[in-house]
């Protein structure tokens, strides 16, 4: 099987439809970084598997990798899909369209059928992709890069299923099952001896109780006293009883918390009552009384100086005027012997007469000011330390009605007490005889208990034989649970050995297979030349539970560590080609390439184009993108394009409007047979 087309719409750098048809031999694509060769390879992956793995990051600044999966530049695309398309040896095709509104129209399922055998490993088209899709990102990740018990589970996932039947899973399976059974076995056998250890307790017990057992005709008075009005028949009339007693230990409990209530509130009352504490609070009323008194008082003598005190203000303000006025008539003198003010006819004694009076009633009227603010602050003085002192006496009073009402709701609580629990209202005031009255009530409880009891004892009597009987079946089902447990032991570690065994024989056969493939690494390795005086690679593997896979060149050192980047790379396609050649579990022969000489020299480069030819002579199909012109053409020679296996070059780029196009697509013809002929031949022929 190999890959026939890939046909994308608007997907990532694709906008309009784009058909790429694989050549059956081969297939090189060619174009500058960021056209979209990538783009294609991710196709295949897309339409597989839903994804493109080779994004280590899923989500960054709040977006992810679905926001980058269909197209985002400008304009619409007609559609959003991808499809991929193989083809068998015997010409039967396989699609699989995927589009961004309804997914996949195969279900992995029928995909894993398709392009794997029967016997392939867990996730296979995940396999599959990361085995026949080599990217540059991942060259080095995928080989020499991961650790070593990620490098063996590659190798052990690449190899597939060691046969049909996978032992190791069977025996971890059968492992569990026989642990859960055992678990099983081991409650079951708790659940017994639990059976039978309270049989045996509720044994002892009543045999206990028998031998305290009394009188039984007196028993039965104490039970008609405290029940009267019972049923008839003993068992309810036992139940009565018993519940009687419970709601007698109950009222008990509340007689205790009734009498600790009781005594408190007493001696509350009594201190609030004592002849000093009703003489503070007396004092406090008449103290109370007293300042409120004084208050108004203070307020009416600060309102009655307020109210002189603005007259005065009023009065200083006309003497104000006044002085103005006899000021301004001082300047004027009299106008042709009549006064300026008033026009009266006035003669200089008769005006300056007149001047002196207006001066002393200004001064009269200016003079009551002072003595009026001064009679206001007293006043004000006295209105504020009456209020304080009525604050004061508030406080006091309020302290003591606080007291009061604490009092009093203790008292209320204390009643309510008596009302909750039914309790005899006489020992609200009465903690001492309510006291009395709780030791009477539990001896009468205790007798009551000891005449249920002596009851009781009278019909377990009775019950005995057939409780010795429920305890030896529970002795009987404890010892066959017991014989069950040994049994289940006994498997269990039959079960882990089983386990080690396979998985010690897993480990051995998968050493072989790995053997196996020990031989193609190294030519590989051997013919793209990583290094120039290590020429050979090896490999070993360590670890029984946890398995080990390490690669060693030269002196056993460690390449990931000594080689450079361009060495680390060659060594990892050696790797990963030796990987994808070991394979038996698909029909798929493509081996997908995406830039594998981004950081190797043109030598390596070289070597690399060998293999790929030996490749393509082995019947596998090779599809490559890669950004040099001259390196393509080389490709496109040395990896000879037959009849029946042709090669196809394309060459892709950024079209004007911003979207991925092919800019060219041609086939590579066949090499002619016969070029070199013999100059004899040529005459012959011309002849």
């Amino acid at each position: 099987m190999k890959l026939d087309f890939v046909e994308v719409c608007g997907f990532r750098g694709f906008r309009e439809k784009v058909r790429v048809n694989f050549g059956s031999g081969f297939t090189v694509i060619t174009g500058r970084n960021g056209v979209g060769k990538s783009t294609l390879c991710d196709a295949v992956e897309f339409a597989l598997t839903g994804s493109i793995d080779k994004y280590a990051v899923e989500k960054a600044a709040q977006e992810s990798l679905n926001d980058y999966l269909w197209w985002r530049g400008k304009g619409k695309p007609s559609n959003h899909y991808v499809t991929a398309s193989f083809k068998r040896d015997d010409g039967e095709t396989f699609a699989i369209t995927r589009t961004r509104k309804s997914g996949a129209d195969k279900t992995t399922a029928q995909i894993e059928t398709a392009l794997c055998h029967s016997m392939r490993p867990d996730d296979a088209i995940r396999q599959l992709c990361r085995t026949s899709i080599i990217r540059d990102e991942w060259i080095a990740a995928l080989s020499l890069d991961l650790s070593e018990t990620e490098r063996f589970e590659l190798v052990r996932s690449a190899l597939g299923p060691v046969q049909g039947i996978d032992f190791s899973v069977k025996a971890k399976a059968l492992l569990k099952a026989i642990e859960t059974a055992h678990t099983v076995r081991q409650n079951a056998y708790i659940n017994a001896r639990t059976q039978l250890t309270t049989a045996l307790t509720q044994l002892s017990e009543a045999k206990e109780a028998i031998t305290r057992a009394g009188d039984v005709s007196a028993a039965m008075q104490m039970l008609a006293a405290a029940i009267p009005d019972g049923p008839e028949e003993l068992v309810a009339r036992l139940a009565a009883g018993r519940a009687a007693l419970t709601e007698g230990r109950a009222r008990i409990g509340a007689m205790g918390e009734a009498i600790a209530q009781g005594r408190e509130v007493l001696a509350l009352r009594r201190a609030y009552d004592a002849p000093d504490a009703v003489q503070k609070r007396e004092a406090a009323r008449v103290h109370l009384e007293a300042a409120t008194k004084s208050k108004l008082e203070a307020e009416r003598v600060a309102a009655d100086a307020e109210r002189g005190l603005q007259l005065e203000e009023r009065g200083n303000a006309i003497a104000a005027s006044l002085a103005a006025i006899i000021e301004h008539g001082e300047k004027l003198g009299r106008h042709h012997e009549h006064c300026p003010l008033c026009a009266a006819s006035r003669t200089n004694e008769e005006f300056a007469a007149g001047l002196a009076l207006a001066r002393r009633r200004m001064e009269a009227l200016a003079s009551g000011v002072a003595a009026a603010r001064q009679r206001a602050i007293a006043a004000r003085e006295s209105l504020r330390r009456a209020t304080a002192e009525l604050e004061q006496a508030q406080g006091v009073y309020t302290a003591f009605e606080s007291e009061q009402s604490r009092l009093t709701g203790r008292e209320q609580a204390h009643i309510e007490t008596f009302e909750r629990h039914g309790l005899e209202f006489r020992f609200v005031r009465d903690p001492d005889g309510l006291e009395h009255h709780l030791a009477a009530e539990r001896d009468r409880l205790i007798n009551l208990e000891r005449a249920l009891l002596t009851l009781e004892v009278s019909q377990s009597i009775s019950k005995l034989a057939s409780l010795e009987d429920r305890i030896a079946a529970f002795r009987k089902e404890a010892d066959a649970a017991a014989a069950q447990v040994e049994n289940s032991e006994e498997a269990l570690a039959t079960a882990k050995a089983i386990d080690r065994g396979v998985r010690s024989i897993s480990g051995e056969i998968i050493d072989e297979r790995l053997a196996q493939i020990s031989p193609l690494l190294n030519e590989l390795y051997q013919r793209l030349r990583p290094h120039y005086d290590w020429r050979s690679i090896e490999y070993s593997i360590r670890g029984d539970v946890r398995r080990f896979l390490s690669l060693k060149v030269g002196d056993g050192l460690n390449p990931q560590f000594i080689f450079s980047s361009g060495q680390r790379r060659a060594a990892g396609l050696a790797f990963l080609l030796s990987v994808h050649l070991a394979r038996a579990w698909t029909p798929w022969r493509t081996l997908v390439l995406d830039d594998p000489v981004q950081h190797i020299d043109d030598f390596r480069a070289l070597h690399l184009i060998e293999v790929l030819a030996a490749f393509r002579l082995d019947g596998r199909q090779i599809v490559c993108a890669i950004e040099d012109p001259a390196l393509a053409e080389l490709l496109c020679r040395r990896l000879l394009s037959t009849s029946d296996a042709i090669g196809k070059r394309y060459e892709i780029d950024i079209g004007q409007d911003g979207a991925t196009t092919i800019v060219s697509d041609m086939e590579i013809p066949p090499m002619p047979t016969g070029v070199l002929r013999s100059r004899s031949e040529i005459h012959s022929v011309g002849l």
